[in-house]
């Protein structure tokens, strides 16, 4: 997955949340100790941007503290 390029729209409609949701699930998939910064990159958004989403999404969750924590899919 090293090469993502989302290509949705400029307002953000539900539909390119939806795709990103899917693009950081996948990503904590194959690597559950991602950070979200690297999310960001790989996404070419914003940290606040994947913080957000991540934060909309009720699947994902953060177990444990900074750098000895690791992300879990419910």
């Amino acid at each position: 997955m090293s090469n993502l390029s989302y290509r949705g729209t400029q307002d953000g409609t539900q539909d390119g949340t939806q795709d990103f949701d899917t693009l950081i699930m996948n990503m904590i998939e194959e690597n559950n100790k991602i950070s979200a910064k690297i999310m960001a990159e790989k996404l070419g958004v914003s940290l606040r941007t994947v913080r957000r989403l991540i934060k909309e999404n009720d699947q994902i969750e953060y177990v444990g503290h900074g750098f000895s924590g690791y992300w879990k899919i419910k």
